[in-house]
C-alpha cells in the first residue's frame, strides 16, 4: 500500500473489510461484540463506520479469531489498524476547510484514479498556486472568509496535486471552455494557468479534455468527481463527490447515483476535443491573452 494513503482512508477501509468479514462469518454486531467482551455493539458499529478504532490492537485480534481469518490476512489488517492512527497532513488546516473536505480528502488520499468535470474554473489539481490564490481571494470578501483562510486553501490545494505530480493518482478531467476563458487574476496569471496544464496533461497519467463552446453537446453547471480505488484494498469501489452550493463536498458509494455519475461523466466525453488537441487548444488561448 502507498505511503500517502492517510490514517482516515485507512480506518475507513479497515471498517469496510470487518463489516464484511463478520457478514461472511454469519454474525449481527451485537453478537460480535459479545465474542470479544464488548458490552455493546456501538465500538463494533463506530469501527466499521470508520469513525474511530478499537482502544487495544488485541480487541481486533480476538475479532480476526472469530472471524476465522488466515494469519497473513491478520496481519495485514493489524497494519492497517497501527497505520490509522494520528491525523491527516491536512488535519491541522481541517477548522478553516469547507464542510465534508475532510472525508473528500481521505477518499482522494486512497483513490487509484479520479474523473472529475469543471464546468466554471480550472480544476483543483491542475491550478497554479497564483491562480488558485487569485481565485480564492475573488471570493473572500462574498463568502466572508479571512486571510488565514485563503492561505490554508491555497496550502492545502498545492499539496493535493502531489497526489498527481508524485504518486501516480490517474487523473482524467473534462473542463468546459468557460472554466479556461473565465479570466482569474491577471493576464499573467492566466498565461501561467494554461502552461500548467500543458505541463500537468504531459504526465502520463493525466488526461485533460476540454469542451468547446461550438460544441452542441449535454453540460452541467457544478463539478463533480467519481473516484475509483483498487478492489483489493476497498470493497465499495466508487465514491461520487460532487460539489455543493457553499464549496463542500458530499460523499457517496450508494450505487444509484454513482451510476448517474459514471453516466453523466461518459457523455460529457462524448462531446469534449480529444486529448491530443488540448495543447494546441491552450495556446490559442494563450494567443488571445498576449494580444488582448
Amino acid at each position: 500500500m502507498g505511503a500517502h494513503v492517510g490514517p482516515t482512508f485507512l480506518r475507513i477501509m479497515l471498517g469496510a473489510e470487518l463489516t464484511r468479514l463478520r457478514d461472511l462469518a454469519g454474525l449481527t454486531g451485537d453478537q460480535a461484540a459479545k465474542k470479544i467482551g464488548l458490552r455493546s455493539a456501538s465500538m463494533i458499529s463506530k469501527v466499521e463506520s470508520g469513525h474511530s478504532g478499537f482502544e487495544r490492537i488485541d480487541q481486533l485480534m480476538k475479532l480476526l479469531d472469530e472471524y476465522e481469518v488466515p494469519l497473513e490476512g491478520q496481519e495485514m489488517l493489524a497494519d492497517w489498524y497501527r497505520n490509522a492512527k494520528g491525523g491527516d497532513w491536512w488535519s491541522p488546516k481541517s477548522s478553516t476547510m469547507p464542510s465534508g473536505m475532510n472525508l473528500f480528502l481521505a477518499f482522494e488520499s486512497g483513490a487509484s484514479s479520479v474523473k472529475v468535470c469543471t464546468p466554471q474554473v480550472v480544476n483543483g489539481l491542475l491550478q497554479s498556486e497564483n491562480y488558485a490564490r487569485a481565485l480564492m481571494e475573488s471570493a473572500r470578501v462574498a463568502d466572508d472568509r479571512t486571510t488565514e483562510f485563503v492561505e490554508n486553501a491555497v496550502e492545502v490545494r498545492m499539496t493535493r496535486k502531489k497526489r498527481i505530480t508524485e504518486e501516480g493518482m490517474e487523473l482524467v478531467c473534462i473542463m468546459d471552455e468557460s472554466a479556461l476563458r473565465n479570466r482569474v487574476g491577471s493576464p499573467e496569471i492566466m498565461l501561467e494557468q494554461y502552461e500548467e496544464i500543458e505541463h500537468l496533461a504531459s504526465h502520463r497519467n493525466v488526461t485533460v479534455r476540454i469542451i468547446p463552446f461550438s460544441a452542441p453537446t449535454y453540460r452541467v453547471f457544478g463539478e463533480f468527481h467519481v473516484l475509483d480505488f483498487d478492489r483489493k484494498e476497498l470493497p465499495d469501489p466508487v465514491v461520487v463527490a460532487p460539489s455543493t452550493v457553499d464549496q463542500g463536498m458530499k460523499c457517496t458509494s450508494k450505487p444509484k447515483p454513482v451510476k448517474q455519475f459514471v453516466r453523466r461523466f461518459d457523455v460529457l466525453a462524448q462531446g469534449a476535443l480529444p486529448a491530443h488537441e488540448t495543447p494546441g487548444f491552450l495556446e490559442r488561448l494563450k494567443r488571445e491573452v498576449r494580444q488582448a
